[in-house]
């Protein structure tokens, strides 16, 4: 075809069709009708050719580019003035911010859509962004805002009468009264959505409907009418071949039959379907399952069993329910005194290590005294090999030295996060112990504590290899279904992160002896690398094998990789590819060498190769004996759940309004942002950026009174933002408080010589961090105040914070003092002046004076003139055109509004 409109039509047709089916081809399709209508001028064309390009990057995980896409985008359809596509873009990048659970920016984007899409009386799209706000609301469990959104989007489909809406609409009205166990009105909605399904011949729809409804009347516990719905909805499941309505519906039968005290219909219900299930699908489904399976044998008196499933639940349920906060403290403890134990061990051992090489030493030098004595003929070779040794002992204490440093370096800087997160809530509720601690931070606590408890239980088992004291502990079972465990516990991480995560282990049993705690410690590791230092959207692989006697795992990613001078290493004990303080992820450096430790004890071999930028391939070998055994039936087929929810760590609302103190937050570590923005959230406004780079930008663009950084960051540390914050003129009057887990001087002095106004290790105390940020704040209000002291004279270096403060004040005041006088000398000529732009300049002098431009120049010619008053040196008139007022009433009125009495009264 020709390069016309009628190609550039066919290339978003072409996008159309292949988007649902396959995010590549859609992608070309979109970059070439990019392509042709920038050739073509076609501006229209051309942003939303950037706009459908956004969604097929957004499927491949590239959501990065689909943001910068959907900016461009709505830059062109700004300036062309195209309101109905402005909206459209908004939504969109709302929906990108959503999908990755940004939900502050989510509903930014998604009510300034929603003011456009009113104003172009688009109500489809009006409809779509509200149903978007209502189900961000509803995870956020604020349940009034989300029933009140969902019922305007309803109001607007049935205008409409657009039927897939109205019945969507309904169902999540209903599914919101379920929750607020309002369910009544949750079963009329889903009566009319039904009616809609039906009118729609939507044959899955009326199944998953029919399956609500049930659910409804089990709640309801009017188990006679939910027991027909749950038929029904099997019978569509199994038309339509819908696995997981099968099983939904499934369930609902077994919790029907025990309401009606039908004990062994839904004990035979249950068992049915824990086998047709797929292993490690649904763990949640399998606990409910084994729940009524307890429950009906101890109805039936079979307490035997009933305790078989009890303790199967146990195994099944979330750690978060298996101990309370006092156990855990407690067991932290013990490992934390054990720890410490395995440290002084190791520190003997060296030091016996170290008395071994200088005794060697003095032998060596003894036999050396010898043989001189004995063969004087050797005197020359015998220096060479005295030299030779001694250097050899050198080396070898130099390296010991540094392997204890670097010991305790790693270990004393992976415990200060986890630890500062657990004892600043604990601090607070010390300090307010009225207060309860809320679920988001006892989280918190657990999670930090896994993480110390996880760090502690490496070292011990490194301790025990080098004593060798670790031994096989080999127990029968299916190292399949082993394997199959310990991969599975990485769904839901991958799920989060939008990863490809692909595990491939044979459906066949593998009967056989091996140390089952110990393979899994070594997938874990291997695994837990994997994600670690692979970006999200990427590819993660799992394969496992059997032949000839020998287990084969293998472990690839598509991360950054690997150099190949630094390949040899990664197995050494503390070793970090990665030592910056840069570093995108944290570390201890002793997983792998761990792991290579376990598969040795278990005769085995591990391997790695890599390259950089496409990733690293780990290869692990285990020689295991098969056992023979009677032939089973082969489970299943088995699933990777990759499409749970996300955890939300914490709520978000909408945009801070309040007129408070802002502060920009800038912290790699989730937790570490969450415990500081609760401490300080009450006082002040906070904005958060999760790394240097994208701290840097907002410190730019927004107008924080206050910055608080950690050092050790990705893509840029606290040193380099610090350095670049106080060297640009824009910013370098912003107060900095620098947090880090390095307590050294040295470290100390480095980020004070940096330009931060603060300095605090980890872990530090929440109400101190509060005091240093009120100070400095105060301290900066103060420095406002005396330079608009009407009796002070003005001194930069009382007003400025910074070295390029004071000179950019020195130099505005002797450019006011060389042209006060003249009449027209302006603001427009003082941005001349000081080669600042009018933002540049009024941010600046807001900052430091509290005061625009034109208000201090006309506040220090009335300053002046007040000055000249007092002296009685000539006339107001004269006075007045000597300070650069050409008319005399303005004068006048200006003199009296600053100093409350008119020129001659003064």
């Amino acid at each position: 075809m020709p390069d016309d409109s009628l190609k550039v039509k066919a290339y978003f047709d072409l996008f159309w069709q292949t988007f649902r089916n396959s995010y590549p081809d859609a992608l070309n399709y979109a970059l070439a009708a990019e392509e042709l209508t920038k050739k073509l001028n076609r501006e229209f064309e051309y942003a939303d050719a950037k706009r459908v390009k956004s969604f097929a990057l957004s499927g491949l995980g590239r959501n990065v580019e689909a943001e910068t896409a959907l900016d461009e985008a709505l830059e062109i359809f700004v300036r062309l003035n195209d309101k109905k596509m402005e909206a459209d873009v908004l939504t969109e990048l709302g929906y990108l911010d959503h999908i990755q659970s940004n939900f502050e920016a989510a509903l930014n984007h998604y009510f300034a859509a929603l003011e456009l899409a009113k104003e172009v009386e688009n109500k489809d799209n009006e409809a779509r962004i509200l149903n978007y706000v209502a189900s961000i609301y509803k995870k956020q469990k604020l349940y009034d805002k989300a029933i009140s959104h969902f019922k305007s989007a309803l109001a607007l489909v049935e205008e409409l009468d657009f039927k897939p809406g109205i019945s969507a609409c309904l169902t999540n009205l209903a599914g919101v009264y379920m929750e607020v166990d309002r369910f009544e009105d949750a079963l009329k909605h889903h009566e009319q959505a039904l009616e809609l399904k039906i009118l729609m011949n939507d044959r899955l729809g009326q199944g998953r409907v029919l399956n609500n409804i049930g659910v409804v009347y089990n709640k309801l516990e009017d188990f006679k009418r939910a027991g027909p719905k749950f038929d029904e909805a099997l019978s569509l499941a199994q038309e339509v071949g819908d696995k997981n309505l099968y099983s939904d519906a499934m369930f609902g039968k077994v919790v029907t039959a025990f309401g009606l005290g039908n004990f062994e219909e839904s004990i035979r219900m249950s068992q049915n379907l824990l086998v047709q299930s797929k292993p490690l699908k649904d763990l949640e489904l399998d606990l409910k399952l084994h729940k009524y399976l307890q429950r009906s044998y101890a109805k039936l008196g079979d307490f035997e069993k009933a305790h078989t499933h009890a303790l199967q639940r146990q195994v099944l349920s979330d750690s978060l329910y298996s101990k309370n906060m006092l156990s855990v403290t407690n067991e932290l403890e013990a490992k934390y005194q054990n720890d410490q134990k395995t440290k002084e061990i190791e520190l003997l051992a060296s030091e016996k290590e170290l008395q071994s090489l200088q005794l060697k030493k003095r032998e060596t030098e003894r036999n050396g005294i010898i043989v001189l004595t004995l063969l004087s003929l050797l005197l020359g070779g015998l220096f060479y090999n005295q030299f030779r040794i001694k250097k050899k002992a050198n080396m070898e204490l130099r390296e010991l030295d540094e392997l204890k440093s670097n010991f305790f370096a790693n270990v004393s800087h992976e415990f200060r996060t986890p630890l500062t997160l657990i004892k600043g809530p604990i601090e607070r509720l010390e300090q307010n112990p009225d207060e309860n601690l809320d679920r988001e931070d006892v989280k918190m606590i657990r999670r930090n504590a896994n993480k110390v408890l996880g760090l502690v239980n490496q070292l011990l088992e490194l301790s025990k290899i080098d004593q060798g004291k670790l031994k096989l502990k080999p127990t029968e079972g299916d190292v399949f279904k082993c394997l199959w465990a310990a991969t599975s516990s990485f769904n839901s991480h991958a799920a989060q992160r939008n990863m490809d995560y692909r595990v491939q282990i044979p459906d066949t049993p593998l009967w056989a002896s091996f140390d089952r705690d110990k393979l899994e410690k070594v997938v874990y590791n291997l695994l837990s690398n994997a994600f670690k230092f692979t970006p999200d959207g990427s590819l993660i692989s799992f394969w496992a094998s059997y032949k000839e006697g020998e287990l084969n795992l293998q472990v690839s990613d598509s991360g950054k990789g690997i150099s190949e001078e630094k390949l040899p290493f990664i197995f050494d004990r503390f070793y970090q590819v990665d030592g910056g303080s840069t570093r995108e992820q944290g570390g201890s450096g002793i997983g792998l060498s761990l792991s290579k430790d376990l598969v040795a004890l278990m005769d085995g071999t591990i391997t790695v190769t890599s390259e950089e930028g496409k990733g690293t391939f780990f290869t692990v070998q285990i020689p295991i004996i098969k056992i023979e055994t009677r032939r089973t039936k082969s489970d299943a087929i088995r699933q990777l759940d990759s499409d749970k929810e996300r955890p939300n760590p914490f709520e978000l609302t909408k945009a801070d309004k309040r007129k408070l103190p802002q502060i920009l937050l800038v912290e790699d570590n989730a937790d570490m942002r969450q415990f500081i923005k609760g401490n300080l959230l009450d006082l002040y406004r906070i904005t958060e950026a999760h790394h240097g780079a994208a701290g840097l930008e907002k410190a730019r663009s927004m107008e924080p009174d206050l910055v608080i950084t950690d050092l050790m960051m990705p893509k840029m540390d606290g040193i380099e933002l610090c350095q670049i914050l106080k060297s640009d003129l824009d910013t370098s009057h912003l107060p900095i408080i620098m947090l880090t887990a390095r307590a050294g001087m040295d470290n100390k002095i480095e980020g004070l010589e940096s330009g931060a106004d603060e300095y605090m290790t980890k872990p530090f105390n929440a109400k101190e961090l509060r005091t240093r940020v009120k100070n400095l704040i105060a301290q900066r209000e103060r420095l406002k105040q005396h330079f608009t002291d009407l009796e002070n004279k003005v001194d930069p270096s009382k007003v400025a914070t910074s070295s390029l403060d004071q000179k950019f004040l020195e130099k505005l005041l002797e450019v006011l003092e060389e042209e006060h006088s003249n009449p027209q000398f302006g603001v427009p000529q003082m941005q001349e002046t000081m080669a600042m732009s009018k933002t540049q300049l009024h941010r600046k002098l807001k900052a430091l004076t509290n005061e625009s431009p034109g208000e201090l120049l006309r506040n220090f010619r009335l300053k002046r003139a007040a000055q000249l008053l007092s002296s009685k040196s000539d006339s107001v008139t004269q006075i007045a055109y000597q300070v650069g007022f050409n008319n005399l009433s303005y004068f006048a009125k200006c003199f009296k509004a600053l100093y409350g009495v008119s020129p001659s009264s003064y």
